[in-house]
């Protein structure tokens, strides 16, 4: 009897309840959206099993996950009766994190194209003529929203003899909702994706087709699928247990290199992703990870996991040339003028007039032509033209709409690439933008003589973009909490046209970071086939050294390395 009682004794004063030390149960800022009672339980590299299932034994704890590649912890759910301080009481625990929220963030230009000025001005090109190099041999895992792995740029294929797709696992389901309390993780026999964000990521690594035309085609591809459908106010969500858990798969399936187009801002290198990816790059994995989208906020934007330890975290440049439909405008003194317009072809908004439509400005009482009264000008049976500014989209459309307008053609107010329009869907004509120097030209033109428009989905024409090879203002800059740089490397990111799903128009244009970061991690396979030894902090290295140095046309001045890091990617000097 005191033998067993002596034993119990020594158990609980191993893995029992103990105080909870100051900054063992951690938080994040307001802003940083979490699932609601779930989280994710670190524990200290001398946690034994008994540890572990103290946690588990706990009433109203459910596990979720259980790690033991990239990340010493479980992801566990638990009652409402369970607060996060019960679960740091263990002993063992080191750290209990609220499990954060994911979204995918891009800046959905839809225009574009994947261009023989973007593979030159990378080294790609130089690349593959003098050295031959593509991917062959080198696995790339990709954590995202799945692949239209159908596509025929793709494969057309999933792990069948041959076959690019030969890893991968969907880990999430069509129906998670991250604002349920209890969310519907149910994966699919495949990673298949339905947002999009997968297949565009997918087509810069390794699409072979006539549009689009990948850095590294000849890799060997793994897709795990963290990223839902929309459902609910869910617009397509993941958590931090399912990122980690799909880079303990990446690990476990021999991944050489891993790429990530995801993230949080403003965290430091200890959270739990960021963890799990400097992990990954212990064991010998070359993480890349998009930097993030938040540099319109300044300083210390860095995203997570893109701040772990040796990750490589990419900042975006904006493409020198962009594909588009177009709108085509006839003028009796100028002849035919054919302009880029905004394509989205998720849009509930399809902007398409194949037979020619009278153009008017659209002026109120007060001699303004923003679209946010009524019109003076006649524009019953006519596409109006509106300024952007002072009102939203949808109240322009709406004007318009409401005084006989087929359609909205709107230029933009800023000079550069024009802006997606955010739209409803709640009006039924058709809208689009068009960039601020076309505004300005049409305008003039519209303003002495009649004017016809036509425009079409169906056919691509290639412009000049204004702000090429300058970094993206929306680039993340660092440095970290921690105060290291932070940026890596930077590639394009802006307006990339790329795969989108076979169902939704098979090609499209994002901009973001989370184009970048494929970018970079199809470069980092090149170099590994041509030097299959290299360890992945050369690997860092080797890019940032011979990356060109990023300066703003405007100003002669180089952008600072918080942003661009070591600059431009040179593929060709790299490897």
């Amino acid at each position: 009897m005191r033998l067993v009682t002596s034993s119990i004794a020594l158990a609980f004063a191993f893995v029992g309840l103990t105080s909870v030390e100051a900054g063992q149960v951690r938080s994040y800022s307001s802003n940083v959206p979490v699932r609601r009672s779930s989280y994710l339980v670190e524990f200290h590299d001398d946690a034994h099993d008994g540890h572990y299932h103290a946690v588990r034994s706990h009433s109203g704890v459910t596990v979720d996950h259980h790690y033991d590649g990239v990340f010493r912890g479980m992801a566990v759910s638990t009652s409402a009766s369970v607060n996060p301080e019960h679960l740091a009481g263990y002993g063992g625990v080191k750290h209990v994190w609220p499990n954060r929220i994911h979204r995918l963030s891009t800046r959905a230009s839809k225009f574009n194209t994947t261009s023989q000025v973007l593979h030159e001005k990378t080294g790609l090109i130089q690349t593959v003529n003098e050295l031959g190099l593509n991917g062959s041999g080198v696995k790339i895992g990709v954590i995202d929203s799945g692949v239209d792995y159908m596509h025929p740029d793709l494969g057309g294929c999933w792990k069948t003899k041959g076959c690019p797709w030969q890893y991968g696992v969907d880990l999430v389901g069509d129906s998670y909702d991250s604002q349920s309390d209890n969310p519907i993780i149910k994966p699919t026999p495949t990673p298949m994706d339905c947002i999009g964000h997968g297949t565009h990521v997918s087509g810069i690594i390794m699409a072979s087709g006539t549009q689009v035309r990948g850095v590294a085609p000849k890799a060997t591809m793994g897709m795990y699928r963290v990223f839902s459908c929309p459902v609910g106010e869910s617009e397509g969500d993941s958590d931090d247990s399912l990122i980690i858990k799909a880079m303990e798969l990446a690990l476990k399936d021999g991944m050489d290199v891993v790429s990530m187009s995801l993230g949080t801002a403003g965290e430091w290198t200890e959270s739990p992703t960021a963890l799990a990816a400097a992990n990954l790059v212990a064991k010998g994995v070359i993480v890349v990870a998009a930097s993030g989208n938040d540099g319109e906020a300044g300083l210390l934007t860095l995203g997570s996991p893109s701040n772990g330890k040796g990750v490589i975290s990419v900042g975006s440049v904006n493409n020198w040339s962009y594909k588009s439909p177009y709108i085509e405008v006839t003028s009796p003194s100028a002849g035919t003028l054919r302009f880029l317009k905004v394509y989205d072809p998720m849009s509930p908004s399809k902007f398409v007039f194949k037979t020619p439509v009278s153009l008017a400005i659209s002026k109120d009482a007060a001699g303004s032509n923003e679209g946010c009264n009524p019109s003076s000008t006649d524009i019953k049976g006519k596409i109006a033209f509106v300024k952007r500014g002072t009102c939203t989209f949808d109240e322009k459309v709406a004007i318009a709409q409401s005084a006989g307008a087929k359609g909205v053609l709107i230029y933009d107010n800023k000079p550069g690439a024009p802006i997606t329009p955010t739209l409803s869907g709640n009006n039924t004509i058709p809208a689009t933008v068009i960039k601020l120097t076309d505004g300005m030209t049409l305008a003039a033109l519209a303003a002495k003589e009649s004017l016809t428009l036509t425009s079409t989905n169906d056919e691509f024409a290639t412009f000049e973009m204004e702000d090429g090879g300058e970094m993206s203002l929306f680039s993340s800059y660092g440095p970290t909490q921690e105060l290291d740089v932070g940026v890596d490397i930077s590639a394009p990111g802006g307006s990339i046209w790329s795969t989108y799903p076979h169902n939704d128009g098979s090609y499209a244009s994002m901009s973001g970071t989370s184009m970048a970061a494929p970018y970079v991690a199809g470069a980092v396979a090149l170099i590994k086939q041509a030097n299959p030894g290299l360890l992945p902090e050369q690997v860092r290295n080797i890019l940032t050294a011979t990356a060109k140095p990023v300066a703003d046309p405007k100003t002669g001045q180089k952008y600072t390395p918080f942003q661009s890091g070591g600059g431009l990617i040179n593929i060709y000097d790299a490897v």
